[in-house]
């Protein structure tokens, strides 16, 4: 394929509005892609107008790899901040702008040539490769969890995806110290010496874990009473602060750690209470997000906050109740890598960065822990040309990590599945 349809291709994505909905429009546009190929793709409903896409290649034996990109966006926020459409791919040089040009639609045009010129070459001769698109990642995995509960995900020896992992040279020292990510000392020292003569416009990296997450709300149930006799009615935010308080404190106190992801993160973003003046409020909630370490387990982090809220709840006047609307593991390798070797050896060549693809652990989540449910084996890793202006006003790609990101995975995965050949 020629290096214009590959960068078609992505503006054609971006071209999508695809912003927490409307995904089986993509998939219908991989859907017409794939088959001008010659390769069968299957569009796997899950809601109107919302389509996820399963491909293959090879002779459906082992081994088998996986390569995963999701098909939504984000919102653009408010569009007037953009330089151009954000639905307008825009070329200047080597940046290509555009919503989801970095998370993840340059991703998922990677994957998908990658698959058309494996194909084209005849290759795999021995093994499988499995395309997996799908929907609402950015909101809720809902894609990734219908396909794991489908067995899409079971027999994968190796499972990549196609995630921005890349860093601006002069934004490595702020990445790390911003507590994103966590990298050997000696290979940060290495990284950043090598940063200080490269001519390369990034560094990408392999997250080989990444923390889970859990979102959940607190609600405090009071009595409404008028404002002039507040001594009629409980004050629904006086309880939500006194367990907020307790929440703090539970984890402040929490001693679990992880030697790759480090510890878990709590975040409560929202607080709410009453709905006027003149009323004591009857309902107060909180909103949590947590990123959560294999240590200690999202269950075990529900059982607590569970306890918490029952002792409490023995206080007079105390009404709490937990709702946990949505829990996504941790993802780690219990083994050692066989596949980022590969990926390694060939970005010294393809990639030309001050290293290559060293391995590194990161708070983010990703559709991996939906995968992960249903196969604990297989070498999950996140590793795509897209960098940290993901989600941002005038996100881009560099066209080049892009294109260059095409050649390392046609390589990685021909040498491998060369060495893991099965007669």
């Amino acid at each position: 394929m020629k290096t214009a349809e590959k960068i078609r291709i992505v503006a054609d994505l971006i071209a999508i509005d695809s912003a927490n909905n409307h995904e089986e429009q993509i998939a219908d546009y991989l859907l017409k892609l794939f088959a001008i190929y010659g390769i069968k793709a299957s569009k796997i409903t899950q809601f109107p107008g919302r389509c996820n896409l399963v491909a293959e290649i090879g002779d459906g034996q082992a081994p088998k790899i996986g390569l995963s990109g999701h098909f939504d966006t984000v919102s653009p926020g408010d569009e007037t901040q953009w330089t151009t459409s954000p639905y307008s791919a825009v070329i200047d040089a080597d940046t290509l702008r555009g919503l989801g040009a970095s998370d993840m639609k340059a991703g998922v045009a990677q994957l998908v040539i990658t698959m058309i010129e494996l194909k084209q070459a005849g290759l795999p001769r021995h093994g499988t490769i499995r395309f997996l698109g799908t929907i609402s990642e950015e909101l809720t995995e809902e894609g990734a969890r219908l396909l794991a509960d489908q067995g899409y995900a079971d027999d994968l020896d190796v499972l990549l995806f196609a995630e921005p992992t890349g860093v601006a040279i002069d934004q490595l020292p702020a990445y790390f110290d911003s507590g994103a990510a966590r990298i050997d000392h000696n290979t940060l020292d290495a990284l950043l010496a090598a940063a200080e003569t490269t001519q390369a416009r990034e560094q990408h990296f392999i997250f080989q874990s990444h923390k889970g997450w859990m979102t959940y709300t607190v609600t405090a149930h009071g009595k409404a009473a008028h404002s002039s006799m507040p001594g009629l009615g409980i004050n629904a935010v006086d309880c939500l602060i006194t367990y907020y308080q307790a929440e703090k404190a539970l984890y402040a106190n929490l001693m679990e750690t992880s030697a790759e992801l480090g510890a878990t993160i709590y975040a409560p973003d929202i607080f709410h209470g009453g709905t006027q003046v003149n009323s004591i409020p009857a309902i107060a909630y909180e909103q949590v997000k947590v990123r959560t370490i294999p240590e200690l387990p999202n269950s075990e982090l529900i059982n607590r906050l569970s306890h918490l809220i029952d002792e409490l709840n023995q206080q007079p006047d105390m009404n709490l109740e937990l709702t946990v609307e949505q829990s996504e593991v941790p993802v780690a390798n219990s083994t050692p890598l066989t596949f980022a070797p590969f990926l390694q050896h060939h970005a010294h060549t393809t990639l030309a960065e001050p290293l290559d693809l060293p391995t590194i652990s990161v708070s983010l989540g990703t559709d991996a822990s939906e995968f992960r449910r249903r196969n604990s084996t297989a070498e999950m890793l996140v590793v795509g040309p897209g960098n940290t202006s993901a989600h941002q006003v005038d996100e881009f790609v560099s066209i080049s990590a892009y294109l260059n990101m095409i050649e390392l995975l046609i390589a990685s995965l021909t040498d491998y599945f060369s060495v893991n050949q099965k007669d």
